[in-house]
């Protein structure tokens, strides 16, 4: 048998920036026999929304910018966003060498696709011309003298400077410097198509840098067809260098060309490609994290801005070449090259449960409600029928039905016949009003009736409190009791360290003198919450995590909870914190993520315990949650330490059983610090020597034991830990 000892460990040192620091002691019982609550098993997920350059040019592998030139002017969006002439490519820059003439432009005249479906009958008599949406756009190449060569050349997703030129929702990527991350010894694999019009000489296409240097091999096209035809090569990199994709060609003559992309090879990519063209590194640090759930696509990018920003998933699905663009709510161009089937698999491959939010015909309050889809005619009502309450009926066959159903079989064509088990749909994002409820009303009910399984998400607002809140759950309480409700705020660190009882089952919610009732139906899901304004520091970390233990050990009510946003592009930065900060070649995951993921496991039973004690007065600054595996006797105590101070912490158990105990912990004497660095801090920016992708806080982990009945151990300074208690065998 092995000797039970007690032991007192000295970690503080270990703390980021640690300095001499002063241990003072603490003690805690844990009553493990004492079982509370059930922790719910889907607590603790993500949210992913297409806000900050993250889907296209950030997650999605593709590297090819404006790949389909469907980035045409928006209507109702800013001036300097996308193409305003046929001549600009958004994206795009034209070759010259060696006295060539010749133009380069975007044309209806000639598409690739005649058979386009169209899903929607929008209304013929409104303002909008709906035709925008389906119009296919190629590039006409008119050579009058090659030269040395003509071409066209594609910059990839750039990187550009934070708060340069950008102002409102103008936040569009039209680099012209060469942006594509590629690296030296990978394959890059090469997809176009090409027609032949008055044309007989080669096309080359071909890496280059920005020196104009060939980075790799050059793969040569002759004797185009006068029919659109697909050619796919690999091209392997000589160096690691940005560069940018040459097109060029060697006589005077027109063809025409679309749909252009490259993708790195299949070890480059989240599980070898098989799970969607997502990258790598940043779908491992989502796995890190252990989702149990995954919202998607938003927030305000599943609303848009305006009417064209409406997000319909019947556009993203299918054939890549067949999926319509638009521009969405956050002033950028997303492609659909992953669309609503690429979100479920990226979803499956976390093995979280799939948490997709449609809209309603209601676009984003936060833009004015631009547009409110009619409801004044009965022909409007059928319109509306036909739109949106039949996409979401579709949407569930398209994730549940069988195979021998319209959308079943499209998901099997898809390569899924298995479905995709959808539990959960969300309606609308942080919206308000009669207008919304109204047409929320209809899609409940015709949901409901086919689908009764089916557990929507409504919505409380874009406010933790206040007229909109109390407003909202009115309608709620009244009418849709057996939703689960999206609660979003962005607060302050005050906020979070004070409102930790907020859930409390005998805490009163908003202005009717209803508490957050156990024994009623509703259940809440924290969808977006974050400290906004520290821009990650640890400051930050600590008063989140302290609010975090609190929604854990009120996971009977708050069923589900996701940090928001989740990722952001250098440069690209829409809101001042981000779970990730990204560039093309590399990421860095901030300290708010690192509490995230030492949370992210819990036991399923939450347990008693005592207060922590600094002799006969409660320790106010520390802020646990207890849980126990009850199947294999694991203890987690999730604890956060939100003073300057180390701990030297007696753990008295109610048990004979022998323990290994583990700590896994980030401790910083400097709470300004942030893991991501400056704004413009990236890898491309001019000037940088000594570039790297360190984080300044990481976990630590020590692990000691046996122990038995009791233990010491040392909590650093302003940390987030989570002891763990493994039962010997």
């Amino acid at each position: 048998m092995k000797p039970i000892i007690l032991l007192s460990l000295c970690l503080a040192s270990m703390s980021a920036n640690a300095t001499e620091t002063i241990t003072e002691s603490r003690t805690i019982s844990l009553e493990t026999k004492n079982l509370g609550i059930e922790i719910s098993p889907t607590f603790s997920g993500i949210f992913f929304e297409d806000i900050n350059n993250s889907l296209d040019g950030g997650i999605c592998a593709q590297l090819i910018q404006n790949f389909s030139f469907q980035q045409y002017m928006v209507p109702d969006a800013p001036a300097k966003e996308f193409s305003q002439a046929d001549s600009i490519i958004f994206g795009w820059s034209t070759i010259n060498k060696g006295g060539a003439e010749g133009k380069v432009t975007t044309v209806s005249e000639n598409p690739l696709l005649t058979d386009m479906p169209r899903y929607y009958d929008f209304d013929t008599n409104d303002k909008y011309n709906d035709e925008l949406r389906y119009i296919q756009y190629c590039v006409k190449f008119d050579i009058k003298e090659a030269g040395e060569g003509f071409g066209l050349a594609a910059n990839g997703y750039g990187i550009s400077e934070y708060g340069s030129e950008r102002a409102g929702y103008y936040y569009s990527n039209n680099t012209q410097i060469p942006s594509i991350a590629v690296n030296k010894g990978v394959s890059y694999d090469l997809s176009l198509y090409l027609q032949g019009a008055a044309y007989d000489g080669k096309v080359s296409i071909y890496l280059e840098d920005a020196n104009g240097r060939v980075n790799s091999e050059v793969y040569v096209i002759e004797n185009l067809k006068d029919n659109w035809t697909k050619y796919t090569t690999t091209l392997k990199a000589e160096r690691t260098a940005d560069s940018r994709l040459a097109i060029v060609a060697d006589k005077a003559g027109i063809f025409y060309m679309d749909f252009v992309t490259l993708m790195p090879e299949a070890s480059e990519l989240w599980m070898d490609g098989k799970a969607g063209p997502f990258r790598k590194d940043l779908m491992q640090a989502l796995a890190d994290l252990n989702p149990t759930f995954m919202r998607f696509p938003g927030g305000c990018a599943s609303e848009g801005t305006n009417y064209f920003g409406q997000v319909f998933w019947k556009n993203s699905v299918g054939k890549v070449e067949q999926r319509i663009g638009f521009r969405n709510h956050w002033g950028y161009w997303t492609s659909q090259y992953v669309g609503f089937y690429e979100y479920l698999l990226m979803a499956e491959s976390l093995g979280a449960t799939p948490l997709p939010v449609l809209n309603n015909g209601v676009t984003c309050q936060f833009a004015g409600h631009q547009y409110i889809v009619p409801l004044d005619t009965e022909e409007d009502r059928k319109r509306f029928y036909d739109i949106f309450v039949k996409d979401a009926l579709d949407f569930i066959e398209f994730c549940n039905g069988d195979t021998d159903t319209e959308w079943g079989a499209l998901r099997a064509e898809m390569g899924h016949p298995e479905p995709f088990n959808l539990k959960y749909l969300g309606i609308g994002n942080e919206n308000k009003g009669e207008a919304f409820w109204e047409r929320f009303d209809i899609m409940y009910n015709a949901i409901k009736e086919k689908y009764p399984e089916i557990i929507i998400v409504s919505t409380a607002g874009s406010a933790s409190d206040g007229k909109e809140f109390n407003d909202n759950y009115v309608q709620i309480d009244e009418k849709y009791p057996d939703t689960y409700v999206d609660e979003h705020y962005y607060k302050n660190d005050n906020w979070f360290y004070n409102n930790r009882d907020r859930y409390n089952a005998d805490k009163v919610r908003g202005s009717q003198g209803i508490k957050y009732d156990r024994e009623r139906p509703t259940r809440v899901f924290v969808g977006e919450f974050a400290n906004n304004g520290t821009n990650n520091a640890y400051v930050s970390t600590l008063a989140e995590a302290a609010y975090y233990t609190s929604l854990e050990q009120n996971s009977d009510m708050v069923v589900m909870a996701a940090y928001a946003p989740l990722f952001c592009k250098k440069g690209f930065n829409k809101w001042n914190a981000n779970l990730i900060w990204f560039d093309n070649r590399g990421m860095w995951r901030t300290t708010n993520y690192y509490y995230m993921k030492l949370f992210s496991k819990a036991g399923n039973r939450a347990f008693a315990t005592t207060d922590v004690m600094n002799g006969d007065a409660i320790d106010e600054k520390v802020y646990i949650s207890p849980t126990i595996d009850t199947e294999s006797g694991e203890i987690y105590l999730k604890l956060v330490n939100s003073e300057a101070v180390a701990k030297d912490l007696q753990i008295k158990l109610d048990n004979r059983n022998i323990y290994k105990v583990v700590l896994e912990y980030i401790s910083s004497d400097d709470t300004s610090i942030k893991n991501q660095g400056a704004q413009n801090y990236y890898s491309s920016y001019p000037g940088i020597v000594n570039f790297n992708y360190n984080e300044a806080i990481v976990p630590q982990t020590t692990g000691f034991g046996p122990v038995k009945k009791s233990f010491n151990i040392n909590i650093p300074e302003n940390s987030v830990c989570v002891i763990k208690l493994i039962p010997e065998k």
